[in-house]
């Protein structure tokens, strides 16, 4: 609850501040995923080590400790970003009502905001899916590859470590590029890794990982336009953020599911144990060409505000 209820504020804070330059917002999200990525992959090493020498008392100990620093810091430390005309006052019976009708919320980004809201909704879909397959990735890594805890690991640690470049790089990027390129790049990127484990296995999948690293950094780009473009619909930071993080946890639900039949079924009834793999190329590619026919409009809208201010 805690984590959800941090990455929901953090994303509205950002939004407020960075809202009206899509490109300095998705450069923003990049850095904060590059930093985000960072503390999990220090945190998981160090919680390795503090275990190894005070039990896992000693690392939960230390985490509270940390989270207690952060709550502090957070509220003496960090300023209202939200323009008091726009807050709402609290309403104990609205907020039940609204805690019960938020699995359901992501209905709204999908029916409720527009079509162009709900076309970068479409895409955040496309684009977050695949990261919910880690179940599946497990079984490959087990049953076809063949690998130990210990390679598996390494293949995870990789992992991490190219998203943090990822992200680092694509905040540099997507300010020179612009969302349209840099979301071009990125999208076709992401099908690297895929490819290569669709037709060489594990080294494939290593080397498809490194050569597209930039794909782990693709969802900032259409995070970034979906902010401008819901704040351009009259739709509230912090509303949108709630919605966005309902869809994801949608999607976590349901990617499990889906990958592990789409595996079954292939390797089954199909004779392609890859068709998870195939899935993700399938979504890529989708994405590809709805972000290349949708988002100019977006970067027009940005150039058209420039000029008249």
């Amino acid at each position: 609850l805690g984590m959800s209820w941090f990455f929901i504020s953090n994303q509205a804070i950002i939004s407020d501040i960075a809202a009206s330059d899509p490109e300095r917002l998705s450069a923003t999200m990049g850095v904060q995923m590059a930093l985000v990525g960072a503390g999990f992959f220090v945190g998981a090493l160090a919680a390795g080590r503090l275990a190894e020498y005070g039990g896992s008392s000693l690392s939960y100990g230390t985490s509270a400790t940390v989270g207690a620093m952060a709550a502090l810091l957070v509220t003496f430390g960090m300023p209202e970003t939200l323009l008091p005309a726009k807050r709402v006052p609290f309403h104990a019976p609205a907020a039940r009502k609204m805690i019960l009708q938020s699995p359901l919320s992501c209905l709204r980004l999908l029916f409720q905001h527009g079509r162009q809201v709900q076309t970068l909704a479409i895409l955040l879909i496309f684009q977050t899916v695949p990261m919910f397959m880690g179940d599946i990735l497990q079984v490959f890594a087990r049953q076809e590859w063949d690998l130990s805890t210990k390679e598996y690991s390494s293949f995870i640690a990789l992992w991490s470590v190219t998203g943090i470049c990822a992200n680092t790089i694509g905040s540099f990027l997507v300010r020179t590029l612009g969302i349209k390129r840099f979301m071009g790049i990125a999208t076709l990127s992401s099908m690297c890794a895929p490819i290569g484990a669709t037709f060489f296995g594990f080294r494939g999948t290593v080397l498809g990982s490194i050569m597209g690293f930039l794909g782990s950094a693709q969802s900032m780009g259409i995070n970034a336009a979906l902010v401008s473009q819901a704040r351009e619909s009259g739709v509230p930071q912090g509303e949108l953020a709630g919605e966005r993080a309902s869809l994801v946890a949608m999607l976590k639900v349901i990617g499990p599911i889906l990958y592990s039949t789409l595996y079954v079924q292939g390797r089954g009834k199909l004779g392609l144990k890859q068709l998870p793999f195939v899935f993700n190329i399938c979504l890529a590619a989708s994405a590809f060409v709805v972000s290349q026919l949708y988002l100019p409009s977006l970067d027009d809208v940005k150039k058209e505000t420039k000029t008249s201010s």
